[in-house]
């Protein structure tokens, strides 16, 4: 059992390198995973940092630093999104048939990849902070809550990613994963991602109760600001965690399904 354990150990991570390699040799999709989310910020945070005086808008070290949460979210989702366009890739190629021949637990196939999207997820966050650090961003929660918040986030990545690779098996196409992208944010602006939840119109205000990544952009941006009443980080963890599991199980579904027709 051990040694058993210790392969599929080895599997996962093998092709959790190989995706984080292949990431970084395509600048199609590296570069909107690392550039997106900070020109999305540099536009937000100096279009709406007026907002900052509304009665309602809670009192923060920095407007930056405030909406820099919702930067960590952007990246998670778009790592997420890119491990389904690697997977639809290596589908159309062939090299997917060629794993699942292998003498592997299918299951692993699905955790390589989503470890791959793990450490994209890792790099991006500590990326997005740094720059935002940089740039005048607060973070009272210090470094441990900076930690916590990009846990959070990479941890949403995992999620998405585990959702994007699901529909990329059953699909197997490249094109469609693709035209996913617009959704994406669908999903961040249904979550109070750059704006606090109450200053949300009605409707967007009950849909955000809904949105798991809700929760997870409150809790990472409490702990950055190192203030509860922004956002539970217990909460964030719970949302973030269950859409993982979640996410993880539909993929390996997914992946049974699709080895059983061949």
């Amino acid at each position: 059992m051990i040694a058993l354990v210790a392969r599929e150990s080895r599997v996962v991570g093998a092709l959790g390198r190989r995706a984080l390699s292949l990431q970084f040799r395509r600048a199609q999709l590296l570069m909107p995973t690392f550039v997106l989310p900070l020109l999305l910020l540099a536009v937000i945070a100096s279009g709406t940092s007026a907002g900052r005086d509304l009665d309602q808008f809670p009192e923060t070290s920095s407007y930056l630093g405030f909406v820099v949460a919702g930067t960590l979210l952007q990246g998670a989702l778009l790592a997420g999104l890119t491990a389904g366009i690697a997977m639809a890739s290596d589908i159309e190629g062939g090299f997917f048939d060629r794993l699942l021949a292998a003498p592997v637990h299918r299951t692993s196939l699905v955790l390589g990849r989503l470890a791959g999207t793990l450490g994209l997820a890792v790099l991006q966050m500590a990326w997005f902070l740094l720059v935002a650090l940089l740039f005048g961003a607060g973070y009272p929660g210090g470094v441990l809550g900076a930690v916590g918040a990009a846990v959070l986030a990479s941890l949403t990545a995992v999620g998405i990613g585990g959702i994007a690779i699901a529909i990329a098996i059953r699909t197997g196409s490249m094109n469609l994963m693709q035209s996913i992208f617009p959704f994406v944010f669908v999903l961040l602006f249904t979550a109070p991602a750059f704006f606090p939840r109450d200053l949300l119109t009605p409707t967007l205000h009950d849909i955000a109760a809904y949105n798991p990544l809700t929760y997870v952009v409150e809790g990472a941006r409490g702990l950055l600001q190192d203030d509860s009443a922004l956002g539970d980080p217990w909460l964030g963890l719970l949302a973030a965690v269950g859409l993982a599991a979640f996410s993880t199980g539909l993929a390996v579904l997914a992946l049974r399904d699709r080895a059983r027709r061949t």
